[in-house]
C-alpha cells in the first residue's frame, strides 16, 4: 500500500513518527508532505527510516482557483461560530485566538454573546451547504494523482484555514479514501471545525470519540479508537544517566531532590506571565518554614516552542539550587533529546505545570504532577475544555486542604510533602492514553486504521446519508458512546 501522509508542518512528526515507521516496517511505502514548511524543521530528524520506504514530497499546494475567495471567507466564519456555543461560554481565550482569522467586515461578530445551541447548529448547517458547493481543486487533484496513493492520512485537518480540507476533497474526488489522525489531546476542542468528513477519524480514547461526534458531527461508525501513540515511547523506558550524573549535567546539586517545572506553549502561558509565576513560586518555595521545601532544588524545562525569555532569564537571586535547562528549549524528536527529556522527569521528585501534555508524560513516568489555578492563567486553564479532563470525573484527582500561604505556597508544599491549599494531583496515564498496556502497541493500531479504511471505503460510500447531508445531530454528553467501531481496531 502507498500512503500519502500530509501533516500541517514538520513539528507534527513528533506525533506520527512511530506510525510512519510502523507503516514502513510492514512494507508499505509512505510519502510525507507538509501543508506548511519551515516551521519546527527539527521534527524532520524523526523522519528517516532504514528501509528507504519513507520519502518526502514537496509542500502541498494551495488552491488558487475562483473558489478560493469563498473558501477563505467561509471557513474562518465556520470556525469562529463554534465558539459562540454555550459550551465555550468561559473560553474567552479560544474565542480571542480565532478572532484574528475573521474575514474583513465581520469583526462585529466578536461582540456577539453566546448563542442558543440551536442557532449555532443552524448556522453550521448553512455553512455546510455552502462548503459542499465548493468543488474539489483540480490543482490538488493533480498533486494527489502525481503520488498515486492508496490512502491519504492528514493531521490536524482542523487548522491552516481549511487548506487540508481542499486536499481531502480532492482525494475523495479521485476515489482515494482519507483518514484524519487526531494528533493531540486538545485538537478537537481548541481548533477549527471539521468541514469535510474523511472515511475514518482516528482518536485517542472514548473522550475524543465523543468529542468527534458531539463537537464535529462525525458519524460514529467512522471513528476509530487506537490510543495515544505519541506516548508509547515513555512506557517501560529506563533513564540513560544515573541521577547524580544528570544533576551535575543540568547544574543542580545531586544531594538534593528537585522539582521539575514544565513550561507550556506561548498560547497557553505567555512568556512574561510564565517567568513571573515561576519566580514567585520558587521564592515561596525557598521561604517555606519546612526544611524539605526550603532546601529543594528546582529545574525549569522551557517548552520547546516557548523558550522566549528563558534563554536569558537570570534566576541567580533565587539561590544556587535553581537551573533552567535546556536554555533554548529542546524538542524531543530525536533519541538524544528524548533521553534528556525522560531523564528530567524520571529523576525529579515531582513535576509542576500550567496546562501541557508534558503533565501527561510525567504521570506516565510515575511522578506526582501538580498544577495551580491562578488568575493569570484562568483563561488557558478553566477556559479550555481539555484542562477539565484533568479533573476527577475524567481521571484526575483534586485534593483540598485548609491552610494559608496562597496558591504558590500550595504548589511548593504539595510538590514534596502534602497539600496545604487547593491543588491538583494528576493521574492521567490511564485516563488519557486509552489502549496502552496490551500486546499491540498504539502505533500498530494506528496503522491498522488506514489499512482498513481503504477496505471499508466501498461500504461507506454505499451507506445512505442522513437528512443533514451525512452530518448527524451532535451526540449529547449524556448519550452512550456507540460501540460499532470496536471491531475495526482488533489486531490483524
Amino acid at each position: 500500500m502507498r500512503v500519502l501522509f500530509v501533516l500541517y508542518y514538520p513539528g507534527y512528526l513528533r506525533y506520527y513518527d512511530s506510525v510512519i515507521h510502523e507503516l514502513a516496517d510492514r512494507g508499505h511505502e509512505v510519502v510525507v508532505a507538509f501543508s506548511k514548511e519551515g516551521k519546527q524543521d527539527e521534527g524532520l530528524e524523526a523522519l528517516p527510516h532504514p528501509s528507504g520506504r519513507v520519502s518526502k514530497a514537496p509542500r502541498v499546494p494551495r488552491r488558487q482557483d475562483t473558489w478560493r475567495p469563498l473558501a477563505m471567507l467561509l471557513r474562518p466564519l465556520t470556525d469562529y461560530v463554534r465558539y459562540l456555543h454555550p459550551r465555550y461560554d468561559e473560553a474567552e481565550h479560544l474565542r480571542r485566538r480565532h478572532e484574528k482569522f475573521l474575514p474583513r467586515g465581520f469583526g462585529l461578530l466578536r461582540w456577539l454573546p453566546t448563542l442558543d445551541p440551536r442557532i449555532v447548529r443552524a448556522l453550521h448547517r448553512l455553512f455546510d451547504v455552502l462548503e459542499r458547493a465548493i468543488p474539489s481543486s483540480l490543482q490538488l487533484e493533480r498533486f494527489v494523482g502525481e503520488h498515486g496513493p492508496d490512502v491519504l492520512v492528514v493531521s490536524p485537518l482542523l487548522a491552516d484555514l481549511g487548506h487540508q480540507t481542499d486536499l481531502v476533497k480532492s482525494a475523495q474526488a479521485l476515489g482515494v479514501p482519507a483518514v484524519l489522525g487526531v494528533g493531540s489531546w486538545d485538537h478537537l476542542t481548541t481548533k477549527g471545525l471539521l468541514k469535510v468528513h474523511p472515511e475514518r477519524t482516528i482518536v485517542w480514547n472514548e473522550i475524543q470519540r465523543a468529542e468527534a461526534g458531539e463537537y464535529h458531527y462525525v458519524p460514529a461508525e467512522r471513528v476509530v479508537v487506537t490510543g495515544a501513540q505519541p506516548f508509547d515511547r515513555w512506557f517501560g523506558r529506563a533513564p540513560t544517566r544515573e541521577r547524580d550524573a544528570f544533576c551535575r549535567r543540568v547544574g543542580l546539586p545531586p544531594e538534593r531532590p528537585f522539582v521539575l517545572f514544565l513550561g507550556s506553549t506561548a498560547s497557553i502561558s505567555a512568556p512574561e506571565a510564565e517567568l513571573r509565576f515561576v519566580r514567585e513560586w520558587i521564592a515561596a518555595l525557598g521561604a517555606s518554614e519546612q526544611p524539605a521545601l526550603r532546601e529543594a532544588s528546582v529545574l525549569v524545562r522551557p517548552h520547546p516552542y516557548n523558550p522566549g525569555l528563558w534563554a536569558e532569564a537570570d534566576l541567580s537571586d533565587l539561590g544556587g539550587s535553581v537551573a533552567v535547562w535546556p536554555r533554548g528549549g529542546a524538542n524531543p524528536v530525536d533519541e538524544e533529546n528524548r533521553a534528556d527529556y525522560f531523564d528530567s522527569m524520571y529523576h525529579s521528585a515531582a513535576t509542576v505545570g500550567i496546562n501541557t501534555s508534558a503533565m501527561i508524560e510525567s504521570a506516565i513516568v510515575g511522578r506526582p504532577v501538580l498544577t495551580v489555578r491562578t488568575p493569570e492563567f484562568t483563561d488557558t486553564q478553566e477556559g479550555t475544555v481539555h484542562f477539565h479532563y484533568l479533573l476527577p470525573e475524567h481521571g484526575g484527582e483534586v485534593e483540598e486542604r485548609s491552610g494559608g500561604g496562597g496558591d504558590r505556597d500550595a504548589v511548593a508544599d504539595g510538590a514534596l510533602v502534602g497539600l496545604e491549599c487547593a491543588v491538583m494531583h494528576l493521574d492521567l496515564s490511564a485516563a488519557v492514553t486509552t489502549g496502552r498496556g496490551d500486546d499491540l502497541g498504539t502505533a500498530r493500531r494506528r496503522v491498522n486504521a488506514p489499512e482498513r479504511a481503504r477496505r471499508a471505503m466501498a461500504q461507506d460510500r454505499s451507506r445512505p446519508t442522513g437528512q443533514d447531508g451525512g452530518h448527524p445531530a451532535p451526540l449529547s454528553s449524556q448519550d452512550p458512546v456507540p460501540k460499532r467501531v470496536d471491531a475495526l481496531v482488533q489486531p490483524v
